[in-house]
């Protein structure tokens, strides 16, 4: 009975996969893109087609002589090996096999087997990597302490973290949640509709993600987060309500974990490599507040960042 019910049950998911496959190579792509393209990366040119800041993005990063390297990389050698200092980022060149599985799966002898490995070489989201080695660019030189400089990591993540969102928002609540699945993206559009309101509507609404998410990665208690938002930004209450609900939304099993060990292990690199990046920056080092509560100055850190992709 135990195996018929998860032969039933990998079943379902293998039609599931095919048919987010499906809905996702089936969206329109532009040629006027072709020059922005990687070779044999999954679904990039039909991100490409549907989002500016993702268009946006790519050209930032090779704008800083960003390079891509064609390997096989899971999400594991991406965690421990990937230098986020480094401007080359790995990717899975599966897009061929992934397309031929797509129309064939029946032929496969365990097409389950086949779904699993090619999702889990494609679990790395370009978008999310390139936004790493730009912020580093964009920021003031870091802290050297390391209280103070793991919250400058902090502040960088959401800033990345925030800008998953916003990619989410433009790919839209149809799409998005389909690309979310096939890891080509990380988090999906927003039941809210601050991405429909005006610029500056929206430009608050991802300075309250912003915030939210950095509150969620200093690990302060999720029950006192809306109140710090609407302490820190006022008079926008169902803006900060909405963008903390979405901010808590991160993964927990990131936020405790793999961003609280990656710290720990990596800072005192991390420091180094960003010491390197930033000699002759004309700013001096950058400490953000001990208490969260403080915030203000990193407003305008955060939106000059911002004002680059959006």
């Amino acid at each position: 009975m135990a195996k018929k019910t998860q032969k039933s049950s990998d079943d379902t998911e293998l039609k599931h996969f095919l048919k987010d496959l499906n809905t996702a190579f089936a969206v329109p792509v532009s040629k006027k893109y072709d020059s922005l393209v990687l070779a044999e990366y999954p679904l990039d040119q039909q991100l490409l087609s549907l989002s500016p800041i993702y268009r946006e993005s790519r050209k930032l990063y090779l704008s800083i002589d960003g390079t891509f390297a064609p390997k096989v990389c899971s999400t594991m050698r991406s965690l421990s090996a990937q230098d986020l200092f480094k401007d080359q980022i790995d990717y899975s060149p599966i897009l061929s096999e992934t397309l031929w599985f797509k129309d064939h799966s029946q032929e496969v002898v365990d097409p389950v087997a086949m779904m699993t490995s090619l999702s889990s070489y494609n679990e790395i989201s370009l978008f999310h990597e390139q936004n790493h080695r730009i912020v580093w660019r964009l920021l003031p030189p870091a802290p050297k302490e390391q209280r103070d400089f793991c919250r400058y990591l902090n502040f960088a993540e959401s800033i990345v973290v925030t800008l998953d969102l916003v990619l989410g928002d433009e790919v839209g609540r149809k799409l998005s949640p389909v690309f979310e699945r096939l890891k080509a993206i990380y988090r999906p559009g927003g039941e809210d509709v601050w991405f429909q309101k005006s610029t500056k509507e929206y430009r608050q609404y991802i300075q309250a993600l912003l915030y939210s998410t950095y509150l969620v990665l200093e690990l302060v208690h999720h029950e006192d987060i809306l109140k710090a938002v609407d302490y820190v930004l006022p008079d926008q209450k169902k803006i900060n309500k909405d963008a903390v609900k979405r901010a808590l939304e991160l993964s927990e099993l990131f936020t405790i974990n793999t961003n609280q060990q990656w710290q720990q292990r990596f800072w005192k690199q991390a420091q180094e490599r960003l010491a390197l990046l930033h000699k002759g920056h004309s700013e001096e080092a950058w400490y953000l507040p001990e208490d969260p509560l403080d915030f203000e100055e990193e407003f305008v850190i955060a939106n000059r960042v911002f004002d680059y992709f959006i």
